[in-house]
């Protein structure tokens, strides 16, 4: 069965009309199970910068609603564009002109998406059309974004299989921690399952780790499959609509890691920036710049690890 993850941003009804409510934390989940596929909607509280880019770096699609064209929704669209997200809607006012709306997004990643009205038949179709590719070769690697106590269960952490297969009893390592933990169960929509692959959002029961140690970000890998650093090399694009990049502390989302940052050298088209604690990473992983002090535009740029 496919599995879909869609960020839903700018629409605050939209997620409980497609989906039934899940889990809620300063991001609200909403689930939507077909004969085909099991959709994971994921939305921002308040359009929360932190929520809102780690929602950008975990999905295979998005759904902005452009009824009005707020600073907000220009910058979501060039976050979505930074994180390289490529299939997703648009959402304009009905019998609308979106000649606007085509161009703004005409020379980015975003340049496919659909523009349509807000209609929960047609949003369902064309979601359900998106194929993405999966890296189901790769060492298994499973992204957290909540953990938890259960009683009679014990830690419980929820998050996406980014790549690979995971199954029950397998043994993975915890990161940053570098802690050996085993999977106890796996769970999808409230069933058991022996394994779960590439794009599934899963429920781990974990034994050697405590709810501490599993926040939000930390990663399950497979040997070699995910790292730990402090200090780092970008490749790095800065947003054209952005000042002058400078050196000093600023904000840095890294998959599902928001985390002070300080930019110590700036050259060419390579930044160095250093963390105060270990964070955990993929080779494929973008790091989303942040000037949570700008008035406007927060988004600095992106870059890869060199």
């Amino acid at each position: 069965m496919k599995h879909l993850t869609i960020g839903i941003f700018h629409d605050e009804k939209l997620g409980k009309e497609l989906g039934k409510r899940g889990t809620e934390s300063d991001i609200l989940m909403f689930n939507r199970k077909t004969d085909d596929c099991i959709f994971t909607f994921m939305s921002p509280i308040e359009d929360k910068l932190a929520p809102k880019t780690q929602i950008i770096s975990s999905i295979d699609a998005a759904i902005i609603n452009c009824g009005q064209i707020t600073p907000e929704v220009g910058e979501t669209i060039l976050l979505l564009d930074s994180a390289g997200v490529k299939e997703g809607i648009l959402i304009s006012p009905q019998y609308s002109d979106t000649t606007r709306l085509a161009n703004m997004i005409k020379d980015t990643s975003l340049k496919n998406f659909i523009i349509t009205e807000r209609n929960l038949t047609r949003i369902m179709e064309i979601i359900e059309k998106i194929k993405p590719e999966r890296d189901l070769l790769s060492p298994a690697i499973v992204t957290t974004d909540h953990s938890f106590s259960v009683k009679g269960v014990g830690e419980v952490t929820l998050g996406f299989v980014k790549q690979g297969t995971i199954n029950t009893h397998d043994t993975m390592i915890l990161l940053p921690a570098s802690k050996e933990v085993m999977i106890r169960s796996i769970q999808m929509q409230d069933k058991d399952f022996d394994k779960a692959t590439a794009g599934c959002r899963v429920g781990l029961a974990i034994k050697g780790a405590t709810v501490e140690e599993m926040k939000r970000g930390t990663i399950f890998s497979a040997p070699e499959g995910a790292k730990t650093g402090k200090k780092f090399t970008l490749n790095f694009t800065k947003n054209r609509f952005y000042q002058e990049v400078k050196k000093g502390m600023f904000y840095a989302t890294i998959g599902m890691q928001s985390i002070p940052i300080n930019i110590m050298d700036i050259t060419g088209d390579s930044i160095t920036i250093e963390t105060e604690k270990p964070v955990c990473y993929t080779k494929n992983d973008r790091f989303i710049l942040l000037d949570l002090n700008a008035k406007k535009l927060h988004l600095i740029g992106t870059g890869r690890i060199v």
